[in-house]
């Protein structure tokens, strides 16, 4: 489920340059809590998956503009 069928794309001749981002979306209260209790959390194809938003996507857009402008520099 985490890959899907992403990794078949590196099989391909000319076999391209692949990369995989993970990006935490979980509220850190209830992180906390699961692992007190030694829950799971939904993950995102669940109906319950519930990411907290602004923090998210905030983290998400500097992480990944980050490594675009540091590829490009090479």
């Amino acid at each position: 489920m985490a890959s899907g069928d992403f990794s078949l794309y590196a099989l391909e001749d000319p076999k391209p340059p692949t990369s995989m981002f993970w990006l935490g979306a979980v509220d850190p209260q209830k992180l906390k809590d699961a692992k007190e209790k030694g829950t799971r959390l939904p993950g995102p194809h669940s109906s319950e998956f519930a990411p907290v938003p602004e923090p998210t996507i905030r983290t998400g857009v500097a992480a990944m503009s980050g490594a675009v402008l540091d590829l490009m520099k090479k």
